[in-house]
């Protein structure tokens, strides 16, 4: 009987070592899940690529509008992207061709743009150029056209050539429907020869 007893103690004692072995064990779990947990979480944010916002992609957009039977405006684009929820299309290489009521057009190109899908005003980025049907060319970094009024506005410098006349200023509202250009400051004007057609 007493030696039966004596077994006892060393029983308890193995016990009581596997089950702190056992706790060291999951306490050192936790502490490398919660680690690397944390670290993937960081290389999560690092490498996340943002989905494509647009609803609808199109490659070489061609859309004319008219009124009354008569065209009024035609649009270009490389690249265009609908945006539904903001009433927006994003357009890459773009070129606007607008008509007035007395046959004249202007021409207005640039790399990238917005437009407003339902006021259908623009504004145009990048290499800039406007050109209109009598020989007249502006140059700028960036326009607004507003379709309502039928007016291009910048408030970027600004290079005019045409008629034997380069004009330099900042800023510029140009009216489509009255055929008048109003440069808005530091205007300079060089005047040059023009040749004589054979």
């Amino acid at each position: 009987m007493g030696g039966g007893d004596s077994t006892i103690p060393p029983l308890r004692r193995v016990r009581t070592l596997i089950v702190l072995c056992v706790l060291a064990l999951a306490v050192a779990v936790s502490i490398f899940l919660a680690v690397n947990w944390r670290k993937a979480g960081w290389c999560a944010k690092t490498i996340t690529i943002p989905e494509i916002e647009a609803d609808l992609e199109v490659g070489n957009l061609f859309l004319t509008e008219e009124k009354g039977g008569t065209v009024r405006w035609k649009l270009k684009a490389r690249i265009a992207q609908c945006f539904t929820k903001g009433n927006e299309t994003r357009l890459e290489d773009l070129r606007v061709t607008l008509h007035n009521p007395d046959g004249g057009v202007v021409t207005l190109e640039g790399e990238h743009g917005r437009m407003d899908d339902k006021t259908r005003n623009m504004e145009v980025h990048g290499g800039v150029v406007v050109t209109s049907s009598d020989g007249v060319r502006l140059r700028t970094r960036s326009l607004r056209y507003n379709h309502h009024r039928r007016e291009i506005s910048t408030e970027d410098p600004v290079e005019i050539d045409g008629k034997g006349v380069k004009i330099l200023g900042d800023g510029l509202v140009m009216d489509l429907t009255q055929e008048k250009i109003s440069v808005l400051g530091g205007v300079e004007t060089l005047i040059h020869e023009v040749s004589p057609r054979s």
